[in-house]
């Protein structure tokens, strides 16, 4: 009896240590990725291709097979780029990049010293002095616009041609906000900077603005998908995904960590391929994706459905993990509506394990990378968390924040749920994926 106490006792604590190797391992990604080095795994020094090589790395160490010659699938993108100064300051104030201040994603670069011209609520509600004002030279100046206070709402398309157009022709366009900052990176660059303050940050009376900004454009800047798979005995694929790139560097002084936006969706993965990689002889293939040019408009995966490496045809599922590292309100399941049973099937592993708090079901939408295989007929669910954690696309969304509150959780729910898949129970209910569900439309450029 005391052999059996010992051997139990040693079992359990085994098995805790491989839970916890799950999320240690997550951590230990996450910090990789997004360290200073990775520079917000961006297109600006060299940060989405050291990304790359670090998940390829990473996947040859679990020996996972190339479909090819290389795991790399390459494409060509558009986008505009920060690896220089970025400077600003209002009247000598020195301001604080991604707290104080963004710069726009398709500025364009400017350094100087310029007169500072505002528009606001007290100049636009007296017509008379607004249209004097409007005819003025702006060429050698820069408009800080703010309409705080303001009472007309005529003016809406004035600012929108003002700040998106610059139709003052001013050297910048500085508008204030008091929402969060929030950066979207830009595969245009325009003739100007725009620049978004916050309006806690406007010194009194503003006059003049130092500004240095340096940005470089890139018209076919070449990025790459990583695939790699586990072979299966049976020429079908399950599919996970995520995407890798992130928002990248504004200047030199600032980057995007991007921990949950998406280092969570790649911990994820590498965390599973982990897994798979022991286990022997699956009945099915297990392929993961790493998506490039997710943040400029699921450029990769899209990509990768005009140019698939293998048929589409041959994914029986694709499972898409972006955002993924809170989970203390359980998650979301984008598509659950659309397939019902694989979404029960979720439900019922859960509530027999309880794995999380909660499965939300969501119908089809366009925000993430399974998007396109779901338009080319393959069943696909994407995943989020649900959380108490909010950072999103700013300097904020950092590993040391980042909860991972139900990353096991979320883990041994996929690992049971392609388990079922691939060997569903005898008196399982047949999966009946109907034709009407899945979209014939494609793409337009």
């Amino acid at each position: 009896m005391r052999s059996f106490f010992i051997f139990l006792s040693l079992f359990l604590l085994s098995f805790q240590q491989s839970k916890s190797q799950n999320i240690d391992y997550a951590r230990e990604v996450l910090n990789i990725l997004c360290s200073e080095n990775f520079h917000g795994r961006g297109y600006a020094m060299g940060g989405a291709e050291k990304t790359s090589e670090y998940i390829k790395k990473e996947l040859k160490k679990q020996h996972l097979k190339k479909f090819d010659k290389s795991y790399f699938q390459t494409f060509k993108i558009h986008v505009n780029t920060f690896s220089g100064n970025n400077f600003l300051s209002i009247n000598n104030k020195k301001l604080i990049p991604g707290i104080d201040f963004l710069i726009s994603s398709s500025s364009d670069s400017l350094s100087g010293n310029f007169s500072l011209k505002v528009i606001n609520a007290a100049l636009i509600n007296a017509p008379e002095k607004f249209k004097k004002f409007i005819i003025s030279d702006f060429s050698d100046k820069v408009i800080l616009i703010d309409t705080f206070g303001l009472n007309s709402q005529s003016f809406n398309n004035a600012y929108q041609l003002i700040t998106e157009r610059n139709i003052l022709r001013a050297k910048a366009i500085i508008k204030v906000t008091r929402e969060k900052l929030i950066y979207v990176p830009s595969q245009i660059r325009k003739s100007f900077p725009l620049i978004i303050l916050r309006e806690t940050s406007l010194p009194e009376n503003p006059t003049e603005v130092t500004i240095d900004i340096d940005s470089k454009y890139y018209s076919a800047f070449e990025t790459k998908n990583i695939i790699a798979y586990i072979k299966g005995k049976i020429d079908t694929s399950i599919v996970f995904a995520a995407h890798y790139d992130h928002l990248g560097t504004m200047g030199k002084s600032i980057f995007f960590p991007g921990a949950n936006d998406d280092g969570s969706g790649v911990a994820s993965l590498l965390t599973l391929a982990k897994y798979f990689s022991k286990q022997k002889n699956p009945k099915y293939n297990i392929v993961f994706m790493f998506f490039s040019g997710e943040e400029l408009g699921m450029l990769g995966s899209y990509f990768y459905t005009e140019h698939p490496i293998f048929p589409l045809s041959k994914i029986k599922f694709l499972i898409n993990l972006d955002m993924v590292g809170s989970g203390d309100k359980g998650i979301t399941v984008v598509n659950g509506s659309v397939f019902k049973d694989r979404f029960n099937q979720l439900v019922e592993i859960n509530d027999k394990n309880n794995y999380l708090p909660a499965i939300k079901i969501r119908g089809k939408a366009a925000n993430s990378d399974h998007y396109f295989f779901f338009e080319k007929g393959v069943p696909s669910f994407f995943i989020y968390t649900l959380g108490k954690y909010k950072e999103y696309h700013n300097i904020f969304d950092t590993p040391e924040r980042l909860p991972l509150s139900k990353f096991e959780g979320l883990m041994h729910l996929l690992i049971d749920f392609t388990e079922t898949i691939t060997n569903p129970p005898k008196n399982a209910k047949k999966i009946n994926i109907e034709k009407s569900y899945l979209p014939t439309v494609q793409r337009k450029n």
